[in-house]
């Protein structure tokens, strides 16, 4: 392996272990504790206000992961660096739509229409996760 292709290699890696990472406290920490700790409205506030943030900046990750697996197939393209690719790409395909789409549903909705847009951002937040890790156990299977 020349150090191009470990660095590209590294940092897939550390983009997929990033945005893995960032989802997982986000959903599991982060936004319960602040409903815990601030209560509905004020965690509702904060939550629509990260949200967007969340998004892009998990897409952002999600890109440069897709970006450096595909220079560093450099035209292989072993069965484990497509795999990792295409779940990378259905993580950015589900931050991409949910940054597009589902927020400005959602804050142009209000109260309203919460628990729907709630049961897609979950959804598509859960898928992303499962790609994200995928596509991080691909990069390590020969």
């Amino acid at each position: 392996m020349t150090l191009l292709t470990t660095a590209l290699a590294t940092l897939a890696d550390a983009a997929l272990g990033a945005s893995l990472g960032a989802m997982a406290f986000f959903s599991f920490v982060a936004a319960p504790r602040a409903f815990a700790v601030l209560g509905s409205e004020t965690a509702g506030e904060y939550v629509n206000d990260v949200f967007p943030r969340y998004y892009a900046a998990n897409g952002t990750l999600s890109a440069l992961a897709f970006v450096a697996l595909l220079a560093h197939a450099s035209g292989a393209w072993p069965r484990s660096v497509l795999l990792a690719a295409g779940c990378t790409l259905v993580a950015l395909l589900c931050h991409g739509f949910a940054r597009a789409w589902l927020i400005p549903r959602m804050e142009a909705a209000g109260e309203d229409a919460f628990e729907r847009y709630h049961g897609w951002s979950v959804g598509l937040n859960g898928v992303a996760m499962l790609a994200v890790a995928a596509a991080l156990v691909a990069t390590h299977v020969a």
